[in-house]
């Protein structure tokens, strides 16, 4: 049974990091580490290669991923898979997380800890372990009581079995449980979204070196140097000076013989189809990674609406792995923070309310709801707009309250005499209107008495 610590004596007490994940080399000191790592293989690979490493990943009682892991390493060397996943791990770091306790206030010793480097790259590593299949980390204590944690190297972790192994080629290691507050992400059979990408990367290195090759050939002019016929002398010179001259192509003959250059008739389609094949799969490798191209790769046919639309759909994305994020916090990572001393009984992690906000668009939907009716807090408006509050703001607010209600009597004042002008107006137009027709009456008849 894990022990339980508070914040009382989390400080005092370090025997719980007793059995913390060490590695190193095989010249590591004097004690053996629990891990020991070795220098990744990122050369050499091709299509084959790669074969075999994702059957002997799949085996179902034997799986053996190093040769897989050697592979996915040398992803770093395709510039553009670099680039793209690099930022779709950028997009997951955008919004700050915060822990809420039971009441919904915000706990600041555990809220401290999350503005830490550490946990900044740990959101990326659990993110990434979608590229990879899982990844794999310990959590502990440092010596200023804050948390850290390693990760596990993935060829010497077996995710099948759970156990750590102490050589990358073992077949059997030691549970990943017999080490306090360790946790797994992603599932255990899973070979990652690299195993797709790294079909690309191999296609393009094969023809990006028979692109190099092709410029060697046929980009460069081919320099001529004759000698007299039997002099060897002379051709010994021509070589050491050709030597001494670059690296492109030479010919070096007796007079007297001839050489002929035939040029290739197709070299722009020939460079244009290494391009085209390059271009390929850069392009699918961006929709699998970002879920688009045109926020990555500026695009001829491109215009503003598409681009709008294709960095909506890169958002959603950033939106699904953030939520991922989450979802590892609140039901994988509570448990370590209780066993590391916090309080979390009852509490969340959740995403602050602040980021990055289209104040064009917020300002509409402000005039949008003020054209309604609706009250506005003033606050949400400062904060929003990251307009500063002034310092007398109450006193303006009273002074502006004051002149509204001044302008509104003003207006009914205006109004009232407005109407009593025009009851007026329509009085005099009625007796004038009776005058003219009683004028038509003798003057002589006597009738009821009239003020017309």
């Amino acid at each position: 049974m894990k022990r339980k610590y508070t914040l009382a004596n989390k400080r005092t007490d370090n025997s719980r990091n007793h059995n913390h994940i060490t590695t190193g080399g095989y010249a590591g000191g004097n004690s053996v580490p629990d891990i020991i790592m070795q220098m990744p293989e990122i050369f050499f690979f091709d299509i084959k290669k790669f074969i075999d490493a994702v059957r002997s990943a799949q085996n179902i009682e034997y799986s053996y991923r190093t040769e897989l892991y050697n592979l996915y390493e040398s992803y770093h060397l395709d510039l553009h898979l670099e680039g793209i996943i690099n930022k779709r791990l950028r997009g997951v770091t955008r919004f700050p997380i915060e822990f809420h306790k039971a009441d919904g206030t915000i706990d600041e010793d555990i809220t401290r800890e999350l503005r830490s480097p550490w946990f900044k790259k740990l959101r990326k590593e659990i993110v990434d372990a979608q590229f990879w299949g899982f990844s794999a980390f310990q959590f502990y204590l440092d010596e200023d009581n804050h948390i850290r944690y390693i990760s596990i190297p993935r060829k010497n972790f077996n995710p099948v079995t759970r156990q750590i192994l102490k050589n990358e080629g073992d077949l059997s290691g030691i549970p990943m449980e017999a080490f306090d507050n360790t946790m797994m992400v992603g599932e255990s059979r899973e070979l990652g979204l690299l195993m797709v990408l790294m079909i690309g990367v191999l296609y393009k290195r094969g023809n990006i070196s028979d692109w190099a090759k092709y410029c060697n050939i046929f980009g460069m002019p081919i320099r001529e140097y004759t000698y007299p016929a039997g002099d060897e002398e002379a051709r010994k010179k021509l070589i050491q000076d050709a030597r001494k001259q670059g690296v492109n192509a030479v010919y070096i003959h007796p007079e007297g013989s001839n050489m002929n250059i035939i040029e290739s008739s197709q070299k722009s389609g020939s460079t244009e189809l290494y391009s085209k094949f390059c271009e390929y799969f850069d392009k699918k490798m961006s929709v699998l990674v970002l879920g688009n191209t045109l926020t990555t790769e500026a695009q001829d046919t491109g215009t503003q609406a598409l681009g709008t639309v294709h960095q909506d759909e890169e958002n959603d994305l950033n939106a699904d792995d953030r939520e991922y994020i989450l979802d590892v916090l609140n039901y994988q990572m509570l448990p370590i923070f209780e066993n590391l001393g916090y309080n979390v009984t009852g509490g969340e992690f959740v995403y602050a309310e602040q980021g990055k906000v289209d104040t064009e668009k917020q300002i509409t939907i402000v005039e949008k709801l003020n054209s309604m009716g609706l009250p506005i807090d003033d606050d949400y408006l400062y904060e929003t707009f990251h307009v500063t509050k002034p310092q007398n703001y109450e006193a303006i607010k009273k002074e502006k309250e004051a002149q509204k209600q001044a302008l509104r009597e003003a207006l009914n004042n205006s109004h009232r005499k407005e109407d009593e002008d025009d009851l007026n107006t329509v009085q005099k137009s009625f007796k004038n209107n009776l005058r003219s027709f009683f004028g038509l009456a003798p003057k002589t008849t006597k009738g009821a008495d009239t003020d017309f």
